[in-house]
């Protein structure tokens, strides 16, 4: 059976975390690497703050096993990358650092790839030039992952906010938008459909459907 992994981009302040609120709580494992409080009422029974990649590692990798969770959101991969950047710079001098940096970042990549699970992931973005246009990209350090990041996941979203017709917030999913990485396989959400609602629990409803 495939699984898909979905990352999530956008700035603060647009409801990359708030997209989770709505998932199982007991059968979804939150690993919280921005180590800041939840943004909503409640908490995950698989709640974990990791200090490292070791412990990231760790807990994806004890997530994939047990049979109890369903889902994996790991907030953010931004975090992520400062932390291991953080770890290499402790370890190494010059051109090493970034050659660890940048094989420790794919082993990442390479292992939420074979979660046997649908696994959310947040993370920011940055503006580069892509083939003589600007471009949303998601923002990592060094210059070798720089712009490459989405290739390895199916689906990428970018979340965004605006004032509805009450005047209030609405946050909701970009599938597509001109000037950023999103996609998404059109017969998940249906050819014509371009913004879904900011959440992870919605996505997940249409990914089993998908897939059943």
């Amino acid at each position: 059976m495939d699984y898909f992994k979905v990352l999530i981009v956008a700035s603060s302040g647009k409801g990359k975390t708030t997209s989770a609120k709505d998932l199982d709580r007991d059968k979804t494992q939150f690993i919280n690497t921005e180590n800041k409080p939840l943004p909503f009422k409640g908490n995950f029974k698989h709640h974990i703050r990791p200090k490292s990649l070791e412990e990231t590692r760790e807990a994806v990798i004890n997530g994939a096993k047990d049979e109890t969770i369903d889902v994996i959101f790991i907030d953010s991969l931004s975090a992520i990358f400062d932390m291991v950047l953080l770890d290499c710079r402790k370890k190494y001098k010059g051109f090493d650092v970034w050659n660890a940096y940048n094989e420790s970042i794919a082993n990442f990549i390479d292992l939420i790839k074979r979660v046997p699970k649908t696994v959310f992931i947040t993370a920011h973005y940055e503006i580069l030039g892509i083939e003589g246009s600007q471009e949303k990209r998601v923002k990592v350090k060094g210059r070798e992952l720089e712009g490459v990041i989405e290739k390895d996941f199916t689906i990428v979203v970018y979340a965004d906010s605006r004032l509805n017709d009450k005047k209030k917030p609405e946050y909701y999913f970009n599938l597509f938008k001109e000037g950023t990485s999103a996609k998404c396989p059109p017969d998940i959400f249906g050819e014509e459909v371009f913004e879904i609602p900011n959440n992870c629990a919605f996505i997940q409803a249409k990914l089993n459907e998908f897939l059943n």
